[in-house]
């Protein structure tokens, strides 16, 4: 196998509160292949989009508002280590970021094509022609028609399936080794959604970008990756590649997810299922396993011990004290 593009290692990301320093990701550690496409899945709260800033080193008032631990290794580099000025000329370059909500994230006094030229900019020795070239070539790569007429208006004067666009435009500007799309697709509706995920596909294969796509949708998921990570509550409950996490789910919570997936073909309507309760906020972590006060097969031993991430076989991880009788006993 390739060496890993990015290589996560025992990462804990933590916040200062009043409640003492939080810890909204715990242990986590995974690959990145490059080339390859992962998603991150599980509902608000459970630490993905965090994992993602973390990567991107965003939070400021490191060591006093927020405390790192681990490794964070990206083409060999420890980006926890990196000093500021340093991680400024990775990031947007060789790792960039979709955000969430395109109308928040891009900003309303600059029209598209300052906000894409300044990527190429600070990045790049191009010359101002050059920019101008290559601002258009992005637009025309990412799907918009007129490219001329969009550079020269402002965020909200264009849909949101475009806004969309043109932050992956941003984003592909210096052509990244690593795209991180954080719920891309959550405002959009459902046709505007399959065309943007068909693009991030399509660049992935074009361009050989490797992309982790973070998202609550595991309809999205199965459609779009090669490799599936689960957070719940700061956590990787469960990961290993699509096949086998969608044909044998060991986790209660990754099974929860998929069974909570609407299906078109059903013979007859009936209710969604859902998994009971909700996420605890971080102050109120419980013991044992995390997701055991919302789980329906969860024992004394699951209340009060936290199990570890163990390996099932074939790269197919479970963090579940019962996950080998999973498939066996439990529907």
């Amino acid at each position: 196998m390739n060496e890993p593009l990015l290589k996560i290692e025992n990462l804990s990301t933590s916040f200062k509160s009043d409640h003492g320093y939080l810890k909204a990701i715990d242990g986590v550690s995974f690959t990145i292949q490059p080339g390859e496409i992962t998603g991150i899945v599980g509902e608000s709260g459970c630490g993905k989009s965090v994992t993602m800033q973390s990567i991107m080193q965003l939070y400021e008032g490191k060591g006093k508002q927020v405390v790192y631990n681990g490794k964070i290794y990206f083409s060999g580099k420890d980006l926890i280590t990196m000093s500021e000025k340093d991680m400024k000329k990775i990031r947007g370059k060789d790792i960039s970021m979709i955000f969430q909500d395109a109308l928040s994230a891009l900003d309303p006094v600059y029209t598209i094509g300052e906000q894409i030229d300044e990527a190429l900019r600070i990045h790049t020795n191009y010359s101002k022609t050059e920019r101008a070239a290559k601002e258009i070539e992005l637009l025309e790569l990412v799907g918009i028609n007129e490219p001329d007429k969009r550079l020269k208006q402002y965020p909200h004067e264009i849909s949101g399936g475009m806004r969309q666009r043109v932050m992956i435009a941003i984003a592909l500007a210096c052509h990244p080794k690593l795209l991180l799309a954080d719920e891309p697709t959550t405002a959009l509706d459902v046709t505007i959604q399959a065309q943007v995920l068909d693009l991030l596909k399509e660049l992935n294969k074009k361009l050989g970008m490797s992309i982790i796509l973070i998202t609550h949708d595991m309809s999205v998921v199965a459609q779009s990756c090669q490799e599936v990570i689960v957070m719940y509550l700061g956590q990787v409950v469960e990961k290993g590649d699509i096949y086998s996490l969608f044909d044998s789910p060991a986790h209660p919570y990754t099974r929860g997810l998929i069974k909570s997936i609407p299906k078109i073909d059903a013979a007859r309507p009936r209710r969604l299922f859902m998994i009971k309760g909700n996420v605890p906020l971080l102050y109120q972590v419980p013991h044992g396993c995390r997701f055991a006060p919302r789980c329906p097969y969860a024992s004394t031993k699951c209340k009060m011990e936290m199990p570890e991430l163990r390996e099932m076989g074939h790269g197919h991880y479970v963090r579940c004290w019962y996950s080998v009788m999973e498939g066996n006993h439990h529907d």
